[in-house]
């Protein structure tokens, strides 16, 4: 596994700003609202739709909430999503991890 501070190989068009948007998700239950992915992503240049088409809708999918219109980001290939995380060294560790990373 290369060190995280090298850039790994190419995996379809996925840097590292896009595993960190992932792992956002990822650690937010794996579905978080457009709206929120717009507030803090955006900033940095991000788009969830344009992800969404970049990696295909059988790994990610937005998906629209029949009772109030609101539209979600979900993450459906999780275990894809943790191997790129593992890669480009961005995993977030559970809450019991933190703890033992320490020692």
């Amino acid at each position: 596994m290369p060190p995280a501070s090298a850039p790994p190989d190419d995996h379809d068009g996925v840097d590292r700003e896009v595993v960190r948007f992932l792992a956002w998700l990822k650690k937010r239950g794996a579905r978080v609202k457009c709206l929120y992915c717009k507030k803090k992503w955006g900033k940095k240049g991000l788009c969830a739709e344009d992800i969404v088409t970049r990696l295909g809708e059988d790994r990610i999918h937005i998906q629209r909430e029949p009772s109030t219109g609101e539209r979600w980001v979900i993450l459906d290939d999780l275990p894809w999503a943790d191997n790129l995380m593992t890669e480009f060294g961005e995993e977030v560790p559970h809450h019991g991890q933190w703890t033992g990373l320490g020692k």
